[in-house]
């Protein structure tokens, strides 16, 4: 018998359930696109990837909360969904939304005793005073700003042992926004080709920052195939 594809795919659905494999989630969150995709598609396939899992998350929601409790007049942990087709979709919480406006914030410790021994070697984010955006911060607000349809947002970084903050605009970046969503579509890409048993070994992480690898879960895979300077030594 023919059914629906919304019926055939929910069938598929109780079938995984039953034998104990859950159906793969086709949703990429926006912070998972920062740093390496090669592990944001093996986390997907492999369903194992939860926002709110990590103590950065945790601390973050509860911090969010005592804003929206306190400070009122927005909208905090707003959700935000975008359609990359083929059941496929970009998901993620902007921190807060006032009216026209995408806000995030940031909660960075500034270490009085580090600046002191660095000297001027490390002008930039050793203190408040000094604090730049990360460029991750950016452009995961600029793909919010994109996903919402709005122009501008602002990041507030927070200095966590006074809670001071600064202020900093973002401009919606219509180019930004289009390479991001690539990225999404690089890590479908990958995501396909090990549902078909394939390891997509020309996906890597964004820029040079193989310090993500040294708490990647997923360390001894990239090792034994294409990277051993991951080995142990």
């Amino acid at each position: 018998m023919e059914y629906p594809d919304e019926i055939s795919e929910f069938n598929e659905r109780i079938k995984s359930a039953v034998l104990g494999k859950p159906p793969l989630e086709r949703k990429i969150w926006v912070t998972s696109l920062s740093h390496c995709l090669r592990r944001t598609a093996l986390s997907i396939y492999l369903n194992t990837y939860n926002p709110s899992r990590s103590w950065e998350a945790r601390i973050g929601s509860a911090l969010h909360g005592w804003l929206g409790d306190v400070v009122k007049g927005a909208e905090f942990e707003v959700p935000v969904e975008y359609d990359l087709g083929n059941g496929w979709s970009l998901a993620g919480k902007a921190d807060a939304v006032k009216g026209d406006y995408v806000l995030e914030f940031k909660f960075r410790g500034f270490d009085a005793k580090d600046t002191a021994e660095n000297g001027t070697k490390r002008k930039k984010n050793r203190d408040l005073e000094h604090a730049e955006p990360l460029k991750e911060w950016v452009e995961q607000l600029n793909a919010y700003l994109g996903m919402l349809g709005k122009e501008r947002g602002y990041i507030y970084i927070f200095d966590r042992n006074g809670l001071e903050f600064r202020v900093f605009p973002v401009e919606f970046d219509r180019n930004l926004f289009r390479r991001f969503i690539m990225r999404a579509k690089r890590v479908i890409e990958a995501v396909e080709e090990l549902e078909e048993g394939k390891f997509p070994t020309w996906i890597k992480m964004v820029g040079n920052k193989k310090w993500v690898c040294n708490s990647c879960p997923f360390r001894p895979i990239c090792a034994s195939i294409d990277m051993e300077w991951l080995k142990p030594k």
